[in-house]
């Protein structure tokens, strides 16, 4: 009987040892810092980009094919379309909470981050720089 319970024992130890050995501890791979950082947002570096992939790309808001009347291919664009607040006005009632509406329509929506960054930018006067 005692020899059965130091079995059992050894196994569990075992058994534990070897589960506590296969747990990914690792902090920083688990749960990665990510930040969006908003410190200087420029046009050229970062709200272009952002428009060029999710906006123009796609052939949705170029000279040629102005939906919703908005073109955002370079810097006269967009500041046209900020006339009226149209430009953030749209993405808000895209992105609000229970919204069914997807920006843009065929692709991922636009990331929290991309949007923080073109408000960011919009309330700092909207510079082409």
């Amino acid at each position: 009987m005692v020899l059965r319970i130091i079995k059992f024992s050894s196994l569990a130890a075992i058994i534990l040892s070897l589960s506590n050995g296969c747990y990914y501890d690792k902090a920083d791979k688990l749960y990665p810092n990510v930040t969006c950082d908003t410190t200087e947002v420029l046009f050229s570096r970062d709200i272009l980009p952002i428009l060029k992939v999710n906006c123009t790309d796609l052939a949705c808001h170029t000279s040629g094919n102005p939906n919703g009347s908005i073109t955002l291919q370079d810097y006269s664009g967009v500041q046209n379309s900020l006339t009226n607040n149209k430009l953030m006005n749209a993405l808000n009632q895209i992105y609000a909470p229970g919204s069914s509406k997807n920006m843009p329509p065929s692709a991922p929506k636009i990331n929290d981050c991309d949007l923080s960054k073109i408000q960011v930018w919009i309330n700092r006067g909207a510079k082409d720089n």
